[in-house]
């Protein structure tokens, strides 16, 4: 199996890390009426636990509301009116408008596949916007929801999408399945709660959309797809969640996942590539490693337990300084990065990670075409 035909599309609204920071130490100031802290207060706290201008310098977005100012006309955030913000409905319905865009525009610029898999955790509305999409194509187009895995929801898609290829016998003679990102992260803060686990998270999440395509058929730029494997850490359920709540989706983050992460990547790997036939000794040293960027905690993690030199992660920590955590876009972007490089030569190995709820630890050994 091969990716190929990697399509995305830049929000529209951008800031700077410190931009960010100034806007959510307003917010929290307002939503919480100067109650715990004031808004240079918590400017200090996001310098103090936030991630640096270092390791993230900017974020996109597509809600339009991160600037300072004008809180009673927001789309999402109007926190003098409402404190934690519009209702999850609302945000759900802002969601599927700009999905819908989204979709619209895709789709304006590559043909209709056999199948599409939607990949998100940030919104869900049904129909959703890659049916109503797909009820455009000339022919039959089969839709697939792969929703709420988070971070690692790459790996699922892949795994649906190679099935739905591979199982003729059941499916008939597909040619190609899009794979198409879009989380909208932004929607899901909360002004409200001023824990530092949350100035964490909001320190790090931006938003992103991406489309890519799997198919049979090996193409001029791409990847080949070599092995996909996944497993849960037991005893580590606790450490991450994402969950519905009456304002929007909230995450709970552990400030031990990067160590959690770290404890079991190596064992993981070994026994992944062992299973697969793999010898991992050929493949590390010459490897590039694509670490989904959850932090930089993560990435120094995996370059740590797994021996690496710096030059083989450094894809991931350029793509959380120009861009944040984009949740499960964030890993296509990376391997379009790794793509589009002209220094990254055909032939290269690519051993990707991605980690979420569960604790799940997902990777794909692919090669660059």
């Amino acid at each position: 199996m091969y990716l190929q035909n990697f399509l995305s599309i830049q929000p529209p609204y951008s800031s700077t890390q410190e931009q960010c920071f100034r806007w959510l130490s307003e917010a929290h100031e307002i939503a919480q009426q100067g109650r715990n802290n004031t808004q240079e207060e918590y400017l200090k706290l996001f310098h103090r636990v936030g991630c640096s201008e270092q390791q993230i310098n900017q974020r996109f977005f597509f809600t339009p509301d991160l600037k300072e100012g004008d809180w009673e006309h927001k789309a999402i955030y109007p926190v003098r009116i409402s404190a934690r913000g519009v209702s999850m409905q609302e945000r759900h319905e802002f969601y599927h408008k700009t999905v819908r865009k989204l979709f619209e525009q895709i789709y304006s610029e590559r043909k209709f596949p056999d199948d599409i898999i939607h990949v998100s955790c940030t919104g869900y509305i049904s129909p959703s916007a890659a049916q109503m999409e797909a009820l455009k194509a000339p022919q039959n187009v089969t839709v697939t929801h792969s929703y709420h895995m988070g971070c690692y929801g790459a790996f699922p898609a892949l795994r649906m999408a190679s099935g739905f290829l591979a199982n003729k016998e059941v499916l008939g003679n597909k040619k190609a399945v899009d794979l198409v990102h879009t989380e909208l992260c932004s929607l899901h803060l909360n002004p409200q709660d001023p824990s530092l686990e949350q100035l964490v998270i909001q320190s790090l999440f931006a938003d992103g959309c991406i489309a890519y395509s799997m198919s049979e058929d090996q193409p001029t730029q791409g990847f080949k797809l070599h092995s996909l494997y996944e497993e849960l850490i037991p005893g580590t359920s606790d450490a991450m969640e994402w969950m519905v709540s009456d304002w929007g989706m909230k995450m709970t983050l552990s400030k031990d996942v990067p160590n959690m992460v770290g404890n079991k990547v190596v064992d993981f790997t070994l026994r992944w590539l062992h299973k697969r036939g793999f010898d991992i000794r050929a493949i590390r040293d010459k490897a590039l490693f694509a670490v989904h960027p959850g932090g930089p905690k993560i990435i120094d993690q995996v370059k740590e337990k797994m021996e690496l030199r710096e030059d083989q992660v450094s894809a991931s920590r350029e793509l959380l300084r120009e861009r944040g955590n984009m949740s499960s876009a964030t890993l296509p972007h990376l391997w379009q990065k790794i793509l589009n490089d002209d220094k990254i030569p055909s032939g290269t190995p690519i051993i990707s990670y991605a980690f979420g709820p569960g604790l799940t630890i997902c990777a794909s050994y692919m090669e660059k075409i």
